[in-house]
Order: C-alpha cells, then structure tokens, then sequence
C-alpha cells in the first residue's frame, strides 16, 4: 500500500493506524491479551497491509504472532535503535535464558514463563561470574520497568517487597534477543561479561539490542 492510498482512508481508519504505531513505537508491541489493546490488535489484523506499510514508511519491521497474539515492531532503521548499557543487556541475556529453560526443558508454555525477583535474583551470579558487579535491587527495578515498558516482560506486584514481584517473561524477547539456541547464548553471554569486567561499571552502552529508543542515552 502507497503512502497515497494511506491518506486516501477514512479519518476513523488513519486515527487506528495512528494509534497502532505509536503504541509500536513507544511499547514496542501490540499485546491483544493487554488492557485496551484487544480491539486495537484485532483491527490490524483486518488492516495489515495498511499497519505493514505505515510501520515501514517508520522504519519499523513487524512480526505477527498470532499464536500468541501480539504484533511487535523491531527497528530497522539505525537511529531507532536503543543502545542498552551493560547492566541492561546482562538483565536481558538472564531473562532470555529462563524462557529458553522453561520452554525447552521444562515444556511450559510460551504464557507460563513465571518467577519472582527473589528467585531471578538468585540464580544471576550462576549465569555470569561472580566477578561481575550484577544491579542493586534499586536499579534492577529500573530494568524491569524499561523492559515492561517495551512489551518484554509483564510484572505483578503481588506483595509489599520487591523480592516478591513476579515476573512474566514474554514471547516478544525471543525476537529481540534471536539466539537459535544456547550455545549462541552462552557466546554472546561470555563476550559481554569479559566486557562487563573490564570496565568499573556495568552501566555502559552496548548495541545489542533490537528495540526502539524511546527516551535519550546519556
């Protein structure tokens, strides 16, 4: 579909599409299961050659998942792309990791990949060395909350403490972090902790990820 035919909808079918892509943009995804997004998800569907070429004019390649219905949008283009900072990409390999776990070993479902912060937590320094200076709790919450805020992960706070957040690992991470299988991970994984610990911190930029930038990078 042309940009011509695009102006040529009706107001109402350009304000879904408008909404469509700035929920891709900002959420990085379209999750029907989501408060408010059913209708939405549901649309696209309908218009998905009309959502295929807005997202495109964008800058932006979507992948449509029906099975667990969702549309994610992934960038393209470079400028889109949101540095993650060390500490961030090692959150995201951990996650990855689990959902591998739990999906390939232990035969959950896609939907079913659950844990609390407490039982993440303990099993980080087992991933990677405990020589890597791993995020206070403080800003593992600030992870948590960038990666829910891009449709990756679904936190529920069932209790006061934090150590009692569950987590949801999402399907969307296996397209962000595209690794055929673990032993890429376990590659990918060794490369970013003789990273991490060559350097003070483990807050420094890395462009590992696949996710559309939503605020500025220091």
């Amino acid at each position: 579909m042309s940009l011509a035919a695009l102006t040529q909808l009706e107001e109402s079918e350009q304000e879904h599409l408008r909404d469509a892509l700035q929920r891709l943009l900002t959420q990085g995804a379209i999750m029907r299961d989501e408060p408010g997004q059913r209708d939405l998800y549901e649309w696209c569907r309908v218009q998905r050659t009309a959502v295929d070429a807005l997202a495109a004019l964008a800058g932006l390649r979507l992948i449509w998942e029906h099975e667990s219905r969702f549309i994610q949008a992934l960038p393209d283009a470079h400028r889109l792309l949101r540095r993650l900072r060390q500490d961030e990409t090692l959150i995201g390999l951990a996650l990855w990791y689990d959902f591998h776990r739990f999906v390939a070993e232990e035969g959950r479902t896609l939907q079913e990949v659950t844990f609390t912060v407490r039982e993440f937590n303990e099993q980080l320094s087992a991933k990677f060395t405990n020589n890597i200076k791993l995020p206070t709790a403080t800003r593992l919450r600030e992870i948590l909350a960038l990666f829910e805020r891009k449709s990756l992960v679904r936190l529920r706070e069932t209790a006061s403490e934090f150590s009692e957040v569950v987590i949801q690992v999402l399907p969307t991470i296996r397209h962000v972090i595209p690794f055929p299988g673990i032993e890429e991970w376990q590659r990918v994984r060794d490369r970013h902790v003789k990273s991490a610990a060559t350097t003070e911190t483990a807050s420094e930029p890395t462009d590992s990820a696949e996710t559309a930038d939503d605020q500025p990078q220091d």
